[in-house]
């Protein structure tokens, strides 16, 4: 069973792990932007996600297997109504338990903690080539509603 919870600073290994997974494809879709990097989330990094509450983890019996960041935006603007937003930051599963309805599992809690948190919105962006993200997000009903252009023109 897949349980999600605000992970401790003793989850951290797995999380870098699961970081560096994800971030080994962002390299090979996108070398213009990513390059490797040794350390993604620094134990300072992790603290302040803890404290905030804006990272959880997904874990199958006290392994983590997942885990989203989030950050919240409000948008108050004369000529747009008013909407909360939950972003999802990142979304990330370990390698051996994609397609075990982990990112499901996930993205489930995300829509309940939104509701319960008075969002409007829940936004995430994904790479063009992530194709098995595009279809989970698909199925847990999310749907384009902005195309962002690129132009990479430095060296």
């Amino acid at each position: 069973m897949i349980t999600i919870e605000i992970p401790s600073m003793a989850d951290r290994a797995a999380l870098e792990r699961i970081a560096q997974q994800l971030h080994q494809c962002h390299v090979q879709w996108r070398p213009d932007i990513f390059e490797p990097a040794r350390q993604l989330l620094s134990e300072e990094e992790l603290g302040q996600l803890i404290r905030q509450e804006r990272i959880f983890a997904a874990k199958e019996d006290g392994a983590v297997v997942g885990y989203a960041i989030v950050s919240t935006k409000e948008l108050k603007s004369t000529g747009c109504k008013f909407s909360r937003t939950l972003n999802i930051d990142a979304l990330a599963v370990e390698q051996s338990h994609r397609g075990r309805g982990v990112g499901t599992a996930l993205l489930e809690f995300l829509k309940t903690h939104a509701t319960e948190n008075g969002d409007t919105d829940i936004r995430l962006t994904v790479n063009e080539e992530n194709e098995t993200a595009i279809r989970l997000y698909e199925k847990a009903g999310f749907r384009v509603k902005n195309i962002a252009y690129s132009l990479h023109i430095a060296p």
